[in-house]
C-alpha cells in the first residue's frame, strides 16, 4: 500500500518548490510568510486529508463573544467555504480547519485550497488585529 501522505507532499513540494516530508506524528507543518502557519494531516483512514491553522489569540470577553458569534455566522454560509472557524479554548485561539478527500487531491489543486484557506485566516487576522469582529 503506497502512503497517500507522502505522495500527496512530494507534488506539494514541486509545486511550491520547497521540501516537505511527514514528521514524527504523520503531519506536516508549512510556514509560508506573512500567512500563519498551517498543519496537514491525512486521517487514519487515509480518506480525508484535514488542513488545520491558528489565527490568531482571543482575549476573553465581550469582543471575543462577538468574534466568534461572526465565525458562527461565516460557518452558516453556503459552499464552498475554504474552511471552518473554530475557537481553542487552550490556547484562547480563533482557529480555521478544513478537510479533504485526500482521493481527489494533487499538488497543485492542494496548493490552491492551502492557498484559500490561508487567505480567510490572513483576512480574519486582519480584521481582528483593527479591532473588527470579522472581515467585511
Amino acid at each position: 500500500m503506497t502512503d497517500r501522505f507522502a505522495e500527496l507532499l512530494q507534488e506539494l513540494s514541486a509545486v511550491l518548490q520547497i521540501p516537505l516530508h511527514p514528521d514524527h506524528s504523520h503531519a506536516c507543518s508549512i510556514l509560508m510568510p506573512p500567512h500563519p502557519l498551517i498543519l496537514l494531516q491525512l486521517g487514519e483512514s487515509q480518506e480525508y486529508l484535514f488542513l488545520f491553522s491558528k489565527i490568531t489569540a482571543l482575549s476573553p470577553g465581550k469582543f471575543r463573544e462577538n468574534v466568534l458569534c461572526e465565525a458562527l455566522k461565516a460557518n452558516a454560509k453556503e459552499e464552498p467555504r475554504p474552511g471552518i472557524l473554530g475557537y481553542v479554548a487552550a490556547s484562547n485561539t480563533l482557529a480555521i480547519h478544513q478537510k479533504f478527500p485526500a482521493a481527489l487531491l494533487n499538488g497543485e489543486l492542494l496548493a490552491s485550497l492551502i492557498g484559500s484557506l490561508l487567505e480567510t485566516a490572513t483576512l480574519w487576522k486582519t480584521a481582528i488585529e483593527q479591532g473588527k469582529t470579522g472581515p467585511t
